[in-house]
């Protein structure tokens, strides 16, 4: 699986951004411009992308292909792993980490174009 910008995972993870940042935004009440933002913390260490498609064939590999369901009850252990790997453990010390996680896991559920990503990176992981 390539990670490349067209990619199944790059989209993903760029909705998982877009989103991410909308719902901070929101639960912090700040409408500050991106230009007056802190920048992000430094993060120590390269992001494998080998490791995160390991961990996500992992987590995918019981999922039977077609089985909306099953990929249903999958999404939210994803999304929690891209989260993780693109934003490093630390969200997970983030007082709204488990709403705003499960926020996302709701939006991207009932968006269909999602669920056609989130299926076709089953696909790409079975490869």
């Amino acid at each position: 699986m390539s990670i490349d910008r067209l990619s199944t995972t790059a989209s993903l993870i760029a909705a998982l951004r877009s989103e991410l940042s909308r719902k901070t935004e929101r639960v912090g009440g700040k409408n500050t411009p991106a230009s007056e933002e802190a920048p992000p913390p430094a993060r120590t260490g390269k992001r494998d992308l080998a490791a995160l498609r390991r961990d996500l064939a992992e987590l995918l590999k019981d999922v039977p292909a077609g089985d909306a369901e099953a990929l249903d009850a999958a999404r939210p252990r994803v999304i929690r792993t891209i989260l993780l790997w693109e934003f490093g453990s630390e969200l997970r010390e983030h007082s709204q980490w488990q709403p705003m996680l499960d926020s996302l896991v709701q939006t991207l559920q009932t968006d269909e174009s999602h669920r056609q990503a989130m299926s076709r990176l089953l696909s790409e992981l079975r490869v």
